[in-house]
Order: structure tokens, then sequence, then C-alpha cells
């Protein structure tokens, strides 16, 4: 096996969430809800095929206690992250605003660690502080560039609205545990891949069953599938992919670390390769310096 496995996954995973973010930036007339639950079923789909021909022949996933308990985990994660983790997002999105919203959900990487070192044992080297601190650094750049560009706006959010962009982080966090946890009882991240998505599309479908408000998102829902839509669902089963397959070889600490630079990998592609928007200014470039430099201390951990 490569010693860098691990982190080359984490890598193309963040990647492939980057040309997720730029090609539905890019899109027109989006379906919202619509295309995120259709994500969610192309990934049910994808997953299940990747299980059939890559796992289902050398995993197994019988009545096991370890297999059942496994399964729970990726429940777990795909109920946090899909379900609790974008509710709370789209809320926070909707109390704080775009900017201030992604610039809260970076606090993803530092629960993860912490949350990691707590319940799996995973230790922390001084590489990893090292990294955690560049990277800390480099999105705090971000963060005071972006409150920079909304210091104008009259009405300051109240301390509620971020705590609820907190949760959110949190959520994502847990599932990062979630699916660790079970990949350690289960080597089959195809697989868990498909609970977990399989575990999301029916916590929707259980909401939509008691709560009005998530009904129209299964309405219509294959009737104006576009090129745009299908590419983005077929990238972020991908993304979900490789990261499920980068936990397996590495610790959440080290995968959560440069699954953070998707924020750079985006910017970067519609930037320079896309030109969907305008050329970084010098301290955007300093953050993602210092965040690839903290992804190589914390490779090198």
């Amino acid at each position: 096996m490569h010693p860098f496995l691990g982190e080359f996954l984490a890598l193309l995973s963040a990647l492939s969430f980057a040309l997720f973010n730029v090609v539905i930036a890019g899109s027109r007339g989006s379906r919202g809800d619509k295309d995120v639950l259709f994500s969610v079923i192309v990934t049910v789909i994808f997953s299940f095929a990747l299980f059939l021909i890559l796992e289902a022949g050398r995993v197994d996933i019988g009545a096991t206690p370890a297999s059942r308990t496994a399964i729970g985990f990726f429940a777990f994660a795909g109920l946090a992250a899909m379900v609790v983790g974008r509710t709370l997002v789209f809320s926070s999105i909707r109390r704080l605003g775009a900017t201030r919203a992604s610039a809260v959900k970076r606090l993803n990487p530092f629960f993860s660690v912490l949350l990691a070192a707590v319940f799996l044992a995973e230790a922390v080297t001084r590489f990893d502080l090292a990294g955690l601190a560049a990277i800390a650094a480099a999105f705090a750049i971000l963060v005071r560039q972006s409150f920079r560009g909304t210091a104008s706006e009259k009405d300051n959010p109240p301390p509620t609205a971020y705590l609820i962009g907190a949760g959110a982080a949190l959520a994502y966090a847990l599932a990062y545990i979630g699916r660790k946890a079970g990949l350690n009882l289960l080597d089959a991240p195809a697989f868990g891949t498909f609970v977990s998505a399989a575990s999301g599309l029916l916590g929707f479908a259980l909401l939509a069953a008691v709560w009005p408000g998530y009904r129209p998102m299964f309405r219509g829902l294959l009737r104006h599938a576009d090129a745009r839509t299908i590419a983005a669902a077929v990238l972020v089963s991908v993304g979900q992919i490789l990261m499920f397959a980068a936990l397996a070889y590495e610790t959440v600490s080290t995968v959560v670390m440069i699954s953070s630079l998707e924020i750079f990998f985006s910017m970067f592609l519609s930037t320079l390769i896309f030109r969907t928007e305008a050329r970084p200014g010098g301290w955007v470039l300093l953050s993602a310096a210092l965040a690839i430099f903290g992804v190589v201390l914390v490779a090198a951990g």
C-alpha cells in the first residue's frame, strides 16, 4: 500500500467537491432542494454499484455484532451530515447570510480533530498542531476578508445565529467520527457510503411525511434534470466515496484537514480555470499558501 494513499484520496475527494461547487455555482434556474435530493439518490445508486463490483465478494456484511454496529455508525453519519447538518446550514444561511455562514462552517476541522481525539483516541502530533495552526491562520484570513465585505450591513445577526452555524459544523464533524468508527469495524467504503446516503434519503422521506415544508423537494424530482444537475450529482457522489475510502486508510484528523482544502480548490477552479469569478487578491492567495503548507505538515505528521 502506498504510504500516502489516504492523503491522496482525501485530496481527490476535496477536488471532487470543489468541482461540484463550481458546477452548482455556474448553474442557472437551480431547483434548490430537488438538486440536493437528486444527488443523494445518485449517491445511493452509484455507491451500491461500486459495492457490488468492488466489495461484495470480499466483505462480510452478515448479521454479526461488528457489522450491525458498523451499519449503525454509517447510518448515524448519513443522518448527521445529510439531514441535521444540511438543515442547520440552510438555517444559518438565512440568519447570517451566505458569507458569514460559510465562514462559521470552517469550524468543522476543529470539531473533527477534537472529537477524533476524544472518541477515537487519535493521537495529535506536533506536526498536526502546526498544520492546524497554519490552516486556522488561512481560514482566519478568509473570514477577515469575508467580514470586511459585509461590514456595511446595518443589521448584525444575533449570537444565536452563529450558534446555529456552529451546530452545522459540529454535525458534519460527528459524521466524520461515525464514518471512521464504522470503517474500523467494517472495511467497506462503498458500502458505508451507500448506507449513509440511504439513511439520508430515508431521513428526508420521514421529514416529508410529517413536515409539509419538505414535500415539494420530492415532487417532479426527475422531470427537469439537466446535464449540470447530473454532473453535480456524480461529482458529489465521487467525493463522498473517496472521502470514505480516505478514512479507511488515514485518521480523521488528517482527512478532515486535507478535505478543508475544498474551499481553496473551488476558489482557484472558479477564478483561474473556468473564470466564473474575479481573480483573488493577495490576501486570499496568502491564505491558500498557508492552507497548503498546513496540509503538508499534517501529512508529514
